[in-house]
């Protein structure tokens, strides 16, 4: 059977890879849902940028998103508790979820996803990279991310191992419970600067 309530959880998880790489890893605890990407950092405004682009793919907001005690969004740890910052705070307000992290040396609470990212690794990171090795070319970000579409497409429509069910239609029904993403994407890093244009269609900045 599935693990956890439906609409409750997605863990989340960043690793490092070769090349350069980060691997953005987001799995819905109940319907097994999976979402991967590749990033070249794993700055916080990165890290948020892909949870939104996960729940966007989701199509829904679940109740808490679990992360593996990425050090991009905690604070600070208190009584071995795991303060997130400020700005995953308001990030987590403005989607409507409680952010929370992963237990220090406890396996079982972030397994889900580890067993993600192994899997990930496995079957897409290194089949990409050694073909184009092979053929001595690199891998920009834009292809890596595009087989990494490719890849989720394959692997939500197919029957999962543990909970014997497709997530894609565990997904379906999973989607009725979750709450209902934001009308605008949340502002992620400082705002925008505004600059004043003169009389002959010039910017100043600095003095310059």
């Amino acid at each position: 059977p599935a693990v956890g309530t439906p609409g409750e959880h997605l863990v989340i998880d960043g690793s490092p890879l070769d090349h350069g790489l980060r691997l953005f890893s987001a799995v819905l605890a109940w319907s097994r849902w999976r979402y991967v990407a590749f990033a070249t950092d794993e700055r916080a405004t990165t890290t948020m940028g892909m949870v939104a682009d996960a729940l966007a793919a989701i199509g829904g907001v679940p109740g808490k998103v679990l992360a593996d005690r990425m050090g991009c969004l905690k604070g600070g740890v208190v009584a071995n508790v795991v303060v997130p910052t400020a700005a995953y705070v308001r990030f987590a307000s403005h989607y409507g979820f409680s952010p929370d992290f992963c237990h220090a040396s406890d396996p079982e609470s972030k397994g889900i996803v580890e067993n993600l990212v192994g899997y990930a690794q496995r079957d897409l990171y290194v089949p990409l990279f050694t073909e184009a090795q092979l053929a001595g070319r690199p891998v920009t970000l834009s292809e890596a991310n595009k087989a990494a579409r490719t890849w989720m497409d394959e692997v939500n429509s197919a029957v999962h191992s543990e909970i014997l069910a497709v997530p894609n239609t565990q997904l379906a029904t999973e989607r009725e419970l979750l709450a209902a993403l934001p009308s605008l994407r949340a502002e992620i890093g400082p705002p925008p600067v505004t600059r004043k244009v003169d009389k002959l269609s010039c910017v100043r900045f600095a003095s310059a």
